[in-house]
């Protein structure tokens, strides 16, 4: 594990010195400060406070949450966050094994460290409380990630000395309830009202509740997770949008739109400042798309009239269920996969007839730089790297900034931690679990406000159970659907125990017929197809591949080996090398 040092100069060179317009983002003083003179006003909690939120990046959402599931494909399966998704991952791995339970204690020392020293300020106690129930929150969501993947973990609260590094981890259950106290204790303290103007950005109590409630619903506390959720739903000024996707577009960042009364909990980006690189990595004109969107995504989408376009995973091997009219299967032509679907979809994925920023695609009439999307592209038809080359065929739109597209980390646009919705969708899941089922009141109080704000077809009992649909797994496509990008989608499979169903099988793209019939031929030829005749990128073990899924052990993670090098009384998770 970490070493940490109790030396404050370590946390100032660390800073990220941007401005945005006096907000808590203030450039830390030049002047240097030490442990001892430092934490005295409330100007220096605000500088302090800010590497704290550095722990809600980019990374965290994409690259491991996102990333290392089956809606968000890494576009170089050779690399570690695809391993993960394809269970080849080495319990050796440096990454990500070992970068992301270092980068999640490195944030977790911050916090700590915010956490010893603000009672020191020589301002009014309730303001200093403010400020460390939101470094509570933000380590919550650290510890969230960590209990997520590796289950135990050591409980750290305070910095601690060398020596004291040397520890056991802690049971999963006791870090969960030290969490439930922290978030408890935050919601007393934090503000009820949205931080807006220099505030933009800070934690309040809704906040400290809705990760209450996410936390509360991943380790199956059902009770706790309904109360949370409720409060935010019942009483918080957080509510939805009318358009779908404009919390994911830089036009509706609350700082410029505070009309966004969506993003509970987001990441702040500013321009010439903190940026990522989200455009570039869903739909570049110069380069291989690393965050794909996967065939089962495009699969899960209901038709418009609430009905399924397939049985898909989320009914294998069933023939009894019914699927709508409205969709022409099997597909003849991709375009064929976007017709007459939930709404979500159009704002989620690139469509035929989009505008397009990702140069020329796959239309092999036209090889020059195309404005309007048409067909995807695949290296192996059209060769080189000029365009947006795709690994499954389907394209994210969603955080997509067409303006910066092409260049390098100048993404800009806020990324959502929580949104309302996923408050609504705790609610409902939680309630299911406590009671089996849920009444149509209780799905008009949650799924239902999701699609009337998009114009969707109501969810209706009666109608599920004349589809032969399965209430609960209606509820998690719902959840897959509203929250594609939120950063869930891994730990849902894993709360879910999908790992093999989602996980362990051969990723694929677009049917070989439509591939034939649009692009002139299979994109790849030497894999083959799989039994619903999609040509298969990347083969499951069953198919003489790589990919699969241990159940035995690949719901946690192998605690990484540097770590129990140094630490030996850290152990290890079922079925990984000791």
């Amino acid at each position: 594990m970490k070493h940490y040092h109790h030396i404050i100069t370590l946390l100032l060179m660390s800073l990220v010195t941007v401005s945005c317009n006096d907000s808590f983002l203030d450039k830390y003083p030049h002047d240097a400060a030490t442990n001892e003179t430092f934490w005295k006003t409330e100007k220096q909690l605000r500088a302090a406070l800010y590497p704290c939120y550095e722990a809600f990046s980019k990374d965290a959402i994409f690259n491991w949450m996102e990333g290392s599931a089956e809606t968000c494909l890494w576009g170089n399966t050779t690399q570690g966050i695809a391993k993960v998704s394809g269970g080849t991952l080495s319990y050796t791995a440096g990454f990500p094994v070992t970068t992301y339970w270092s980068t999640s204690y490195q944030s977790i020392y911050t916090c700590n460290e915010f956490l010893d020293n603000y009672n020191r300020a020589d301002i009014p106690q309730a303001v200093k409380d403010v400020y460390a129930g939101e470094v509570k929150v933000i380590r919550a969501y650290c510890y969230f990630l960590l209990t997520t993947c590796w289950g135990d973990v050591p409980w750290v609260d305070h910095v601690i000395t060398a020596s004291q590094a040397y520890m056991e981890r802690t049971p999963r259950a006791e870090v969960v309830r030290h969490l439930m106290e922290d978030l408890d204790w935050a919601a007393k303290v934090l503000p009820a009202k949205r931080q807006l103007g220099k505030d933009v950005g800070r934690i309040d109590r809704w906040g400290a509740l809705a990760m209450k409630a996410r936390i509360a619903l991943q380790n199956q506390l059902w009770e706790e997770a309904v109360q949370a959720a409720k409060e935010v739903i019942d009483n918080s000024p957080y509510g939805l949008m009318s358009d779908y996707g404009m919390p994911y577009k830089k036009e509706g960042d609350t700082e410029i739109n505070p009309a966004n009364n969506e993003s509970i909990i987001f990441s702040l980006y500013i321009p010439d400042g903190r940026m990522h690189n989200v455009t570039n990595e869903t739909c570049s004109p110069v380069d291989y798309i690393r965050l794909n969107a996967s065939k089962s995504l495009v699969d899960a989408y209901l038709c418009s009239d609430g009905m399924p376009a397939k049985a898909g995973l989320e009914y294998y091997h069933r023939n009894d269920i019914a699927t709508s009219t409205l969709y022409h299967y099997p597909e003849d032509h991709y375009a064929d996969y976007f017709k007459n679907r939930d709404p979500r979809m159009y704002h989620t994925l690139y469509c035929p007839g989009d505008a397009w920023p990702g140069g020329d695609d796959g239309d092999k009439e036209d090889r020059r730089p195309n404005k309007t999307f048409k067909l995807p592209r695949f290296s192996s038809l059209q060769g080189g790297i000029n365009g947006a080359n795709s690994r499954t065929g389907f394209y994210f739109k969603k955080y997509n900034d067409p303006d910066i597209a092409g260049n390098f980390n100048m993404s800009h646009n806020n990324l959502n931690i929580i949104r309302y919705p996923e408050v609504l969708l705790i609610y409902a899941e939680a309630m299911y679990n406590i009671k089996g089922s849920l009444t149509q009141q209780e799905i008009d109080y949650t799924i239902n406000k999701l699609r009337d704000r998009v114009g969707m077809h109501r969810m209706i009992l009666t109608e599920l159970q004349a589809w032969n649909l399965d209430l609960q797994t209606e509820l998690r496509r719902e959840r897959r659907i509203e929250m594609t990008l939120d950063g869930m989608r891994y730990p849902d499979i894993l709360r879910w125990k999908e790992g093999e169903l989602r996980m362990g099988r051969a990723f694929t793209g677009p049917s070989e017929r439509v591939c034939i019939n649009d692009l002139g031929g299979n994109p790849y030829p030497d894999t083959g197809v799989d039994e619903f005749g999609d040509v298969i990128f990347e083969k499951s073990k069953a198919e003489g591949g790589t990919r699969t899924f241990d159940p035995q052990k690949n719901y946690l993670w192998p605690v990484p080996y540097a770590e129990r090098v140094k630490n030996p009384l850290l152990g290890q998770n079922p079925g990984w090398p000791e």
